[in-house]
């Protein structure tokens, strides 16, 4: 959150406008220098080493290369500033970038090179006292000029160091978030999936557990067939939960009233594509609906398999031909053999 803050289009804006400022002083003060050409010079390196250090580069860390690029030519901008100044001008040389300075290594600190800010600061430091000794400032006034931006830059890595608490802060409390949804939601999915089964066995089960409950009767065999039936769809719900659907159901309960032995099989733990269950639903009642006798195999294979569902039906008899029906996953297309 705060990285985006930093690098957000108009913090980019602002700062692009900031460090203008020094510029438009620099270009209104070259023909007044001693050496236009090498105060041009100076500009240039300056918008190139600001440029390199604010750009966002993909994170807030600025990478080694941008950092060592914008340093030298940074520095190479200051030394070009005194040499295009006369050592006898009343203004202190080079102060035109100064506020461009102080930003630049505001920025440094910021995006974690503090080390690199001391570095600049202590050799622009040894250049204003080189100029100074020369000019009619003085060595120690030039080098007490930069006192203010070494403070700027001991803020601006405070500051940092803040941002970091602040970052680690924020993201804990969005995890401690995110997992609090998450259990909520697991728990709200674990509640849903228990009522619909209840529903569920209602529906398959719920006439005959009356029956069992409240009538004392003997049970006929016709009941006790309906039971083994019952029993049988239960099971196929929980052991081939992907592909059982309510349809399927029923025409596996009509097959096995006639007979036919159905097994109904889940190794992919999770609902199949929309395209997929479809087709495997479609392919799996044609064959239960044609089977008279023999087995019916139906398996839904784990994720990833390129075979989704396989359907088999051995008819054990010298009229029915065995079927084998692949459905590819995602696409749902059917494979015969």
């Amino acid at each position: 959150m705060i990285s985006r803050a930093l690098f957000h289009p108009l913090t980019l804006v602002a700062a692009a406008v900031f460090f203008l400022i020094p510029v438009v002083l620099g270009v209104l003060q070259t023909q007044s220098m001693d050496k236009p050409e090498l105060m041009q010079a100076a500009l240039v390196t300056y918008v190139i080493a600001v440029a390199l250090a604010v750009y966002p580069h993909g994170r807030r860390r600025l990478p080694d290369l941008p950092t060592a690029l914008a340093v030298l030519l940074m520095l190479v901008s200051i030394q070009r500033s005194y040499d295009a100044l006369d050592p006898q001008a009343e203004l202190f040389g080079g102060q035109w970038f100064t506020l461009g300075f102080d930003g630049f290594i505001v920025v440094l600190g910021i995006r974690r090179r503090g080390g690199w800010g001391w570095a600049t600061l202590v050799i622009a430091v040894a250049i204003s006292m080189t100029w100074g000794a020369r000019s009619a400032i003085g060595l120690w006034d030039a080098a007490l000029s930069n006192a203010a931006t070494a403070a700027l830059l001991l803020a601006s890595q405070l500051i940092a160091r803040e941002y970091d608490r602040a970052s680690i802060a924020f993201a804990e409390a969005r995890d401690m978030v995110i997992s609090a949804r998450s259990h909520d939601e697991a728990e709200k999915d674990t509640v849903n999936a228990s009522v619909q089964r209840v529903h569920e066995v209602r529906r398959l089960a719920g006439g005959l557990l009356e029956r069992i409950a409240h009538d004392p009767s003997p049970v006929s065999d016709y009941e006790i067939e309906q039971f083994r039936l019952t029993e049988a769809q239960l099971r196929d719900s929980i052991r081939g939960r992907s592909v059982a659907t309510p349809y399927l159901l029923e025409v596996t309960r009509a097959a096995r009233a006639r007979g036919v032995q159905v097994d109904i099989l889940d190794e992919r733990g999770k609902p199949l594509p929309t395209a997929v269950l479809r087709s495997a639903t479609r392919r799996s009642m044609e064959v239960l609906n044609a089977a008279t006798s023999g087995s019916v195999t139906i398996r839904a294979f784990p994720e990833g398999d390129p075979t989704a569902v396989f359907i088999v039906h051995d008819g054990n008899a010298g009229d029915e031909e065995p079927v084998a029906i692949e459905i590819a996953d995602v696409t749902g297309e059917v494979s015969r053999f």
